[in-house]
């Protein structure tokens, strides 16, 4: 699991610099920034399948940040597949959405995108 992270926060750096897995661990706040986190489930012997979760934040009061990165991540996703030496990733776009957030200038989206693992290193337990 320990890689499958380490290759998700690469692969959001790249797409983002301000990228953090669960929530902002900056000591300045640098926006716009985003979050991500996942949820598995057992599809397979050796394959799993990841929800995996992203909010992205904006202080201006604009959206149009929040919409760049939101287009980045889903032209940098789009069937892309990435091999490891531990897995093998496929991904999928699944949904966007806006996130009231009370605030009159932070705006926030949350984005799904699903990512199919196949572990080519991992002993299994029937």
């Amino acid at each position: 699991m320990i890689t499958l992270l380490q290759e998700l926060n690469r692969q959001f750096t790249q797409v983002h610099k301000e990228s953090y897995h669960n929530y902002n661990t900056a000591n300045e706040i640098d926006y716009p920034y985003l979050t991500y986190d996942f949820d598995v489930e057992d599809l397979a012997p050796n394959v799993e399948g990841f929800y995996i979760d992203i909010d992205i934040f904006d202080n201006t009061g604009e959206f149009i940040n929040v919409f760049e990165i939101e287009d980045k991540l889903k032209d940098w996703f789009k069937q892309k597949v990435v091999l490891t030496e531990d897995h093998l990733l496929r991904f999928n776009f699944l949904r966007s959405m806006k996130v009231p957030t009370g605030d009159n200038l932070l705006r926030r989206r949350n984005m799904q995108f699903y990512c199919k693992v196949d572990w080519r290193n991992k002993e299994w337990q029937d």
